[in-house]
């Protein structure tokens, strides 16, 4: 028995693009291949993906509105921006982040690196660089160097007074003249002879000429140094017939020396302290800044006050972001010590007049905020009102 020859069967194949079954978009044109569809460009125009094509690729030919520091992704119509990893924003506007933040009024330029402000130092800005310690200032002789935070200061040494001009290297720094302005403590036949920052008394002739110095009804012989009743860490000298005092000078090698005078020499771990952070351990006697305050520890207790800061004579100041004490500007503008005078005014882009202190947006840029400030007009950008809009 023969059976008959089985024939291969036929493969009928789905034409999509004749049938509508494909996924092209537009700008393409359907071409149909055995079980499945090709979609190709029409002349003139560039792929974006496997079904679309668009006009122009605004991300390769840089009309786009994406920031430095974002990508661009081309669509069918337009574009999308998309910031790098390590920035924030919608895209147009992108910002470097620094998960730590920044302190002391540093700014972060890239992800979680912090540019410092001038007198700050570290990773995030933390640490105040001390220029009095690591001699990056030299002061005029006539004062001492000041650390402030973020800043510096030469003050004046006992002795001298600024001039005036408050120079910032304290070459300002005059001689106080004691015997002219009666300001010395000579007395009986002694004579008042001025020193650069100080005075002496010579004696030369006379009943009073002998150099003792009365005490506590009795006579100290002059040359000779005692210590007082009246404070423990003080040392008295009869010089030329006029007592001085002093605080006298710790010796730490003294198994014997007075703690409450010298806490510097007191190695105790009672006698230490923590900074307000927890981090730091201070000795006792041992000072630092924290905030706008001068810390000293004082066997084991923490003692704070507020930083004195230098008087400014200019006529405007401002504090920084990050410091305590003002500096002083020239632009009115960034003050922060104006005192608004209503009889000096400004106009808006309006044209309407506007008195000392008051705020307004600029039209057309909900994101700029102007105010007068004695007739100078200032005018600030919110970044952040500029993301959201």
């Amino acid at each position: 028995m023969k059976f008959a020859e089985k024939k291969p069967l036929a493969v009928a194949y789905i034409d999509e693009c004749a049938t509508q079954m494909h996924y092209c978009q537009s700008n393409t044109v359907c071409l149909n291949l055995p079980g499945s569809h090709r979609c190709d460009c029409l002349p003139g125009f560039l792929r974006v993906d496997e079904y679309s094509c668009t006009e122009h690729d605004e991300c390769a030919s840089g009309q786009n509105l994406c920031d430095e520091n974002a990508i661009c992704t081309n669509t069918i119509r337009g574009h999308l921006c998309t910031c790098k990893p390590g920035y924030v924003g919608n895209g147009t506007i992108c910002r470097a982040f620094c998960e730590e933040g920044c302190r002391s009024g540093g700014t972060c330029v890239s992800p979680n690196t912090c540019v410092c402000p001038s007198g700050f130092t570290g990773r995030r800005c933390e640490t105040d660089i001390d220029e009095c310690a690591e001699g990056l200032i030299e002061c005029h002789n006539h004062s001492r160097c000041v650390n402030l935070p973020g800043w510096y200061h030469c003050e004046c040494r006992s002795g001298f007074h600024d001039n005036g001009s408050y120079l910032l290297d304290g070459s300002s720094c005059i001689d106080n003249d004691e015997c002219s302005l009666q300001t010395h403590t000579c007395w009986n036949d002694s004579v008042c002879v001025n020193l650069p920052g100080g005075y002496d008394c010579v004696c030369t002739s006379g009943p009073g000429c002998g150099g003792d110095c009365p005490h506590e009804e009795g006579i100290r012989r002059n040359g000779e140094d005692w210590k007082p009743s009246f404070d423990r860490c003080a040392i008295c000298s009869c010089k030329d017939g006029q007592t001085y005092c002093r605080r006298r000078p710790c010796d730490c090698g003294d198994p014997d020396e007075d703690l409450f005078c010298c806490p510097g020499c007191d190695n105790r771990p009672s006698s230490q302290c923590l900074d307000q952070s927890g981090r730091t351990l201070y000795r006792s006697g041992a000072s630092w800044m924290y905030g706008c305050q001068q810390c000293r520890c004082m066997e084991g207790e923490v003692d704070c006050w507020p930083l004195v800061c230098p008087v400014l004579m200019c006529e405007y100041t401002a504090v920084a972001e990050g410091e305590c004490c003002p500096r002083c500007v020239t632009d009115p503008c960034l003050a922060d010590n104006l005192s608004y005078d209503i009889r000096q005014t400004c106009q808006d882009p309006a044209g309407a007049a506007r008195l000392s202190g008051d705020t307004w947006h600029m039209p057309n840029s909900p994101c700029t905020t102007c105010k007068c400030k004695n007739g100078n007009v200032c005018c600030s950008v919110d970044l952040d009102c500029l993301e959201n809009n």
